[in-house]
């Protein structure tokens, strides 16, 4: 009996998920249906004669008009203008015919009363382009297949322009001393919005398929992240442009770069240049890379069109070498092994991106199977959401820094429920060895070491006493392995981030400020050996407690009175001093922000209703790409439904017990709090001093800390659960995802056509 309902369950499941798919399937086409009404057939053209002011009726014989193209120049057809004498209406039919310069019919295309209004541009297109190897002279033959009822004329000038010739007939009289009003059409949108929209129904309708399979069977959610993450990200790295994903052009020189270290070579010219493949060349500008439907057509054919070129790096780019100050080896591996297959530019971004994704899913998929129960829904929603796989469809570092913490996070929780085995004590170390340097405003994050019991870190099975003896110290072992770990962080930090730190404290007094970091770890010191010597007793602890905050608010009081009184502030002409485009040439420092508290705070103040909405969205994904150059939002319905989607997944379930005490949930509660000051740090770090909001502050730099904060939801007891939703969240993410891709993409097709 047991056996026969799971195999009537696996069937329902596998009925559900072939429905799914199908769904969106469905929703594919649609989709591509709607774009291809709204963006297909649509022409892009360069004027050739704009000096028209007599119309030339066209006779029995024709007419045949002379086009220049140059070599490299795309054709798809021409625009002509044409006059119906005011009536409307008229039957008939009208062709046109395009020959090279060898003869070679290039196109012909057929035009009746449809598709003729009187003293309108009527274009004539091919779905290839004839692109000439050399400057050649085109020929246009237009005449009628089927006679007009009535005059059918053609708008030209009055006198030959630009050499361009039109005769009578086939082109074998004398030229009329007259050239047609002509277009070059340069570009055709043609079919490409659909075809582009079929391309992602393969890794949509998978992740469809896999999402609501694995949920209805209640899979592990670590298998239901990594094959579901796949699909869709995959289909993210369709949908985000090249060099459209944050900071994406920045990331790609980084890792390309380091692909050319690997291969042995010399990858900057003696000016600091980055040098690049031949084929290459033409991709590395200062420029966000390009939007709109003729930019995903153009990318899709030169990744089946470009024949590459090898790895050898002869051409000097616009970039500056040295950019990469993050991890990228995963994408520079997907790079060098493109460059060593000789692949063309678009197809190395390709990989690239999808060397990141893989190293993404492995980490977060490792988080959510080691996580405890209690986190491992929020994990997989959290490693689901839109702007989480945008990242890791992309070349940017942030990818890795996001899996690393999310698994730094689930192992110190897990450790929090069970001792440590010594892998997992190795690994504790690695992690955090990892985070600190990885991006510096995650350092507090570090700090979630400390919610684990020390005696789950201690590997000693069966040890007479719970301490041991650091001469007249007794201290438990696992307290040494947090410090230890604590201190490897911020010594990494430090050395990581040494330069930065030294660029914003540009304006205050380093001598001090080296003394007082020393007085202040003097302090640290003392007040840990006076907590080993009062804990015994209650009364201890009580005057340890009381003595610590009142020295930590006579520090904070005096540390702020010394920082503000640090160094000299600007002058009223530096003041003054303005970039071309009106920026200050001055930041928020340190020492400024010290010296301008209420400025400062004022700022702040004024950014939050201002920008506050806008960091949800890139929190969440639902504003894809780069949000400084495109603002590509999606649906807030979406953006809607993700977060009741989260806030679901993070409710606790009845009888099962939080995994944050109450004081580690004030200690989480603070690291939260840090790193929300250490983003606003950074921001201010980068905005000129006469901004009135923060410049380039982007909700995504929070979402690392995202499962964290989520923990504090659990704790609450006012709403809680019968029974775990995780699957069903996670299900629900993977859907919101689905469909932020859809709407993005066609956001992104039709950016040129409507902005």
């Amino acid at each position: 009996m047991h056996n026969s309902h799971r195999v009537r369950r696996g069937i329902l499941a596998l009925l559900a998920a072939l429905l799914a798919a199908a769904a969106v399937w469905l929703l594919c086409r649609w989709v591509g249906y709607d774009l291809q009404e709204r963006l297909g057939n649509q022409p892009v053209y360069e004027i050739l004669n704009d000096d028209y002011s007599q119309i030339i009726d066209l006779s029995e014989e024709g007419l045949t008009q002379k086009i220049p193209l140059r070599a490299g120049q795309a054709f798809y057809g021409v625009r002509l203008k044409f006059s119906t004498h005011g009536q409307l209406y008229k039957s008939g039919m009208l062709m046109v015919d395009v020959f090279a310069e060898d003869g070679t019919q290039l196109a012909q295309a057929a035009g009746n009363f449809l598709n003729i209004f009187d003293d309108t541009f009527t274009e004539f297109t091919v779905e290839n382009p004839y692109v000439p190897a050399e400057d050649e002279t085109l020929t246009v033959h237009i005449y009628n297949a089927v006679p007009w009822d009535g005059p059918l004329g053609l708008w030209a000038s009055e006198g030959e322009v630009d050499g361009m010739p039109l005769y009578g007939g086939s082109g074998q009289q004398d030229p009329l001393d007259a050239t047609l009003a002509v277009q070059l059409v340069a570009d055709y949108s043609g079919r490409w919005p659909a075809l582009l929209a079929e391309q992602l129904a393969l890794p949509l309708a998978a992740a469809a398929f896999a999402a609501v399979l694995l949920t209805m069977l209640h899979a592990p959610l670590a298998l239901l992240v990594a094959v579901v993450g796949l699909a869709l990200g995959v289909g993210f790295t369709r949908v985000t442009p090249a060099l459209v994903a944050p900071d994406e052009y920045t990331h790609l020189a980084a890792a390309y770069e380091l692909a050319g270290v690997w291969s042995g070579q010399q990858t900057a010219d003696e000016n600091g240049n980055l040098l690049v493949r031949e084929c290459d060349a033409p991709y590395f500008s200062t420029k966000t890379g390009e939007i709109g439907i003729f930019a995903y057509k153009a990318q899709a054919r030169a990744r089946t069109g470009d024949p590459g070129s090898p790895n050898e790096l002869t051409r000097t780019s616009e970039v500056q070498a040295g950019q990469g100050s993050g991890n990228y080896w995963a994408q520079a591996f997907g790079i060098w092994l493109a460059r060593m297959q000789n692949k063309n530019f678009y197809t190395m971004l390709d990989y690239g991106r999808l060397a990141n994704l893989v190293v993404y899913l492995v980490l977060v998929t490792a988080a959510v199977a080691l996580a405890p129960q209690a986190l491992r829904g929020l994990l997989a929603c959290v490693s689901l959401l839109p702007m989480s796989l945008q990242l890791a469809g992309s070349l940017s570092p942030d990818a890795g820094v996001l899996g690393t913490v999310f698994l730094f996070t689930a192992l110190c929780m897990k450790l929090r429920c069970r001792r440590a085995s010594p892998w997992q004590l190795v690994l504790l170390v690695l992690l955090a060895a990892a985070v600190a340097p990885a991006k510096a405003i995650y350092l507090p994050v570090i700090l979630l070491c400390l919610a684990i019991p020390p005696e789950h870190l201690d590997l000693r099975k069966t040890a007479a006493s719970s301490t041991v003896l650091l001469g007249k110290l007794s201290v438990k072992p696992g307290r040494l392995v947090q410090v230890g770990v604590l201190l490897a962080a911020a010594v990494l930090w430090t050395i990581t981030n040494l330069s930065a730190l030294a660029y914003a404290a540009r304006d205050m007094n380093m001598a001090l400020l080296l003394a007082g970091g020393i007085a202040c770890l003097a302090l640290a010191v003392l007040a840990g050996w006076l907590y080993l010597r009062l804990r015994k007793t209650a009364a201890g602890r009580r005057w340890f407690f009381r003595g610590t905050v009142m020295l930590a608010v006579m520090v904070v009081a005096g540390g702020v009175y010394a920082l503000s009184h640090m160094g000299g502030g600007l002058t009223p002409d530096q003041l003054l001093l303005v970039n071309p485009n009106g920026d200050s040439v001055w930041t928020f420092s340190f020492g400024y922000i010290c010296r301008n508290l209420p400025a400062t705070l004022k700022l702040l103040l004024r950014t939050l209703p201002e920008q506050g909405g806008l960091w949800l969205q890139g929190l969440l994904g639902t504003t894809l790409g780069e949000p400084i150059v495109y603002r590509i939002d999606v649906s807030w319905l979406l953006g809607v439904g993700l977060v009741l989607a989260l806030l679901i997944a993070s409710l606790p379930v009845q009888g099962r017990k939080p995994l944050l005490s109450r004081r580690s949930l004030w200690g989480t509660v603070a690291i939260l709090a840090c790193v929300i000051l250490a983003v606003f740090a950074a921001a201010l770090n980068w905005t000129p001093i006469n901004y009135q909001t923060l410049f380039g502050m982007q909700g995504r730099y929070l979402l690392p800390v995202l499962p964290a904060a989520l923990l504090l939801v659990q704790n609450n007891r006012l709403i809680t659960l019968r029974r775990s939703t995780a699957h069903g969240a996670a299900l629900a993410v993977a859907f919101f995802t689905l469909l932020t891709q859809l709407q993005g993409f066609g956001l992104y097709a039709s950016w040129q056509l409507v902005s």
